[in-house]
């Protein structure tokens, strides 16, 4: 009988033991722990996970126009700068002061809905939200403009683009009236690219335009250009990227003595993390490509960069302070301000969205940023994808 039982009791110890070790093995696979309580649904980053590049999405993609994807060969050799003014190391001098002041932070949210389907009431409910959600900064997409731009000349163009003043007029007064600011935004992923150029410098064109023919501005320019997910990216990283320094550096020649502040969207790989970004040369320096991008910007006061750390936590390692602060530390050495994304629209993977959590445990994580990088003189806040995604949380 002892017998029996001192090898049931040795069967149950190895039985235990076995489940024991299947769970560790189980829980050093994981990822992220999720813990539920009332208050939130929090991602816990294991420490013994490495960083991971994450390539962001166009949100945008789903409202784009035609008009800004494809290549019109019509446009494709138009220049809007002269030539003179392309010089890398001339300063561009911005013509007013309303650029970020140190510890004045960003809390800014992108807004996707084409201008066209701007309705009054629709506007006032996305201003509204916002003021009850502290946002004091909108960056409101304009790509639509593309389809009137492409038109033949004549009357007809002419009350298009006087009916797409007349939207952003409206939408820009209302946001001021309440004490938030509107950056106009454009970009999709070959717009850097042979033959597609146009695209970009016409959508700033109207922006500056937009300016000297109304009381009410915006603010700054922004360029959402991602040209990571085009597939050459893939075979020539370094032809890619470069592209899209010569339109920057092109964008901040043609911005000279004019009134829009600028900002660049970039992935938090640019900075060679992970070995997702090689070092190249340009303008004589090598260096990656987020690091060339600072050295352009620096011709330009009051210019931002905002680096998408889409993470749903902030702490430990691949956390948004983690894949965050070699841009931060990078721009601590120049002018530019850098702004930190997150993510709250339902996309995949889960991790890097605050989607299915809540406002209360995004303000906790927003928190975290701002107290970790608060010594920093680079840092400028926090920019939320994407408004409607932002109201809907809880």
């Amino acid at each position: 009988m002892q017998r029996k039982n001192r090898k049931v009791k040795q069967k149950n110890n190895y039985r235990y033991i076995t489940i024991a070790f299947i769970a560790l093995v189980s829980i050093a696979s994981l990822s992220y722990v999720t813990i539920t309580n009332k208050d939130s649904v929090v991602n816990i980053s294991v420490t013994n996970k490495p960083k991971t590049a994450v390539y962001p999405t166009l949100y945008s993609d789903k409202n784009i126009t035609k008009s800004a994807v494809e290549s019109d060969k019509r446009f494709s050799n138009i220049t809007f700068v002269e030539k003179e003014s392309m010089l890398a190391n001339a300063i561009s001098i911005i013509n007013k002061t309303s650029v970020l002041k140190d510890k004045e932070y960003e809390k800014g949210t992108w807004l996707w809905t084409p201008i066209p389907q701007l309705t009054e009431k629709y506007s006032d409910s996305i201003i509204s939200g916002a003021l009850k959600n502290g946002i004091k900064n909108i960056y409101i997409s304009i790509d639509s403009y593309l389809d009137i731009y492409i038109m033949p000349d004549g009357e007809e163009k002419i009350a298009k683009r006087a009916e797409f003043d007349k939207k952003i007029e409206y939408f820009i007064k209302k946001a001021n009236d309440n004490g938030i600011t509107v950056d106009a935004e454009a970009g999709w992923r070959n717009w850097a690219e042979d033959g597609n150029t146009y695209k970009a410098l016409a959508t700033l064109n109207y922006a500056l335009k937009f300016n000297k023919e109304h009381n009410v501005k915006f603010r700054g320019f922004q360029y959402d250009v991602e040209p990571y997910l085009l597939d050459e990216y893939k075979e020539n990283k370094t032809k890619v990227l470069k592209n899209f320094l010569n339109l920057v550096n092109q964008t901040v020649s043609m911005l000279n003595n004019k009134d829009l502040e600028l900002t660049i969207v970039i992935p938090e790989f640019y900075d060679g993390s992970n070995g997702e970004t090689p070092k190249f040369l340009y303008n004589g320096k090598s260096k990656y490509a987020s690091e060339h991008l600072l050295s352009i910007l620096d011709r330009r006061e009051g210019s931002k960069v905002i680096i998408m750390s889409y993470r749903n936590f902030t702490k430990g390692i691949d956390g948004s302070i983690d894949i965050s602060k070699d841009e931060i530390n990078s721009a601590n050495e120049h002018k530019t301000k850098i702004i930190i994304a997150q993510e709250t629209g339902d996309v995949e993977p889960p991790y890097i969205t605050f989607h299915n959590t809540n406002k209360k445990y995004f303000n906790r994580q927003k928190t975290e940023l701002d107290k970790a990088f608060m010594l920093d003189k680079s840092y400028g806040g926090v920019a939320i994808h994407y408004i409607n995604a932002f109201l809907d949380l809880k």
